[in-house]
């Protein structure tokens, strides 16, 4: 009888390389796992052939009726941090893990953004082609990042490494999430956490607007088009959670008639985002 622990592996991405699990990473969990035997799976169809003798499962996504196929199953892992890519109640003994390392990326990704709003990079990418020497048109989109204040709506694993990576820049922060919570190691004099029913009264005096919330209910439409109008003309909103928080047409609109001065988004409400959708034409 072979009492071998046996992964089943299914991540396989036809676009994005790194959503891929290749031989290097195959490499290193062979060796963070001695003993193990590991089954990395083409397709849906390989990967429940091998799900009935498998512990360990590591997937994108997974069905509810497929525990039923999987009587050895103890641990179903996903690289994802969204919980809303596995919609399924795991029966007892088997317990869920989620990706806990996008924290830095992301931060990076949103460092990015904010780096390339305040210091007209971003306009001086949307100019080319137009004027020869947009040295106005940029001048006038640029901010010190130094003392500007960043208020992260959703300041779990992601948001605070979101914070980390900015304070560096002399920036005020604001989190907001449900509990306040610890203060963050990284947090100054004058940095807080709130709670969501502040959050009217926070956006008046945001410079940069991060979105870093889950999908769900209890998120549909947060900032909808009377939060957006709440915020200063010269303030930016940046969305790197989940597209249902934010209300679309509002943000397109609020960006045509210059009511906001731009959006950096890695997230819609309908992915792709469709040919028809108002934020393909609205500016910044």
């Amino acid at each position: 009888m072979n009492n071998r622990l046996t992964i089943a592996v299914w991540l396989r991405h036809p676009e994005v390389t790194c959503f891929a699990f290749d031989d290097r990473a195959l490499e290193r969990l062979t060796c963070g796992v001695p003993g193990a035997v590991v089954t990395v799976c083409r397709d849906e169809a390989e990967f429940r052939t091998v799900l009935p003798r498998a512990d360990v499962a590591a997937v994108w996504r997974f069905k509810q009726a497929w525990f039923d196929e999987a009587p050895r199953l103890r641990l179903l892992v996903t690289p994802a941090a969204g919980r809303d890519y596995f919609c399924v109640t795991p029966p007892p003994g088997v317990r869920m893990h989620y990706g806990g390392f996008h924290g830095a990326i992301m931060g990076e990704t949103v460092v990015g953004m904010i780096l390339g709003a305040a210091r007209g990079i971003l306009a001086t990418a949307w100019l080319q082609g137009g004027d020869s020497w947009p040295r106005r048109q940029v001048q006038a989109t640029q901010r010190s990042l130094h003392g500007a204040h960043v208020a992260i709506v959703g300041f779990g694993n992601i948001g605070e490494w979101i914070g980390r990576l900015l304070k560096p820049f002399g920036v005020h922060l604001t989190g907001v999430r449900r509990q306040p919570g610890e203060r963050p190691a990284c947090f100054g004099d004058g940095d807080t956490i709130v709670t969501p029913d502040k959050l009217d009264s926070l956006l008046p005096t945001v410079d940069h607007l991060v979105l870093a919330l889950p999908g769900g209910t209890d998120t549909d439409g947060l900032v909808n088009g009377a939060r957006l109008a709440l915020l200063p003309d010269h303030a930016w909103v940046y969305n790197v959670g989940r597209g249902n928080v934010l209300d679309e047409h509002a943000l397109s609109e609020a960006l045509r008639t210059g009511r906001l001065a731009g959006a950096c988004l890695d997230v819609y409400q309908t992915e792709p985002l469709p040919e028809a959708s108002p934020l393909r034409t609205a500016p910044n």
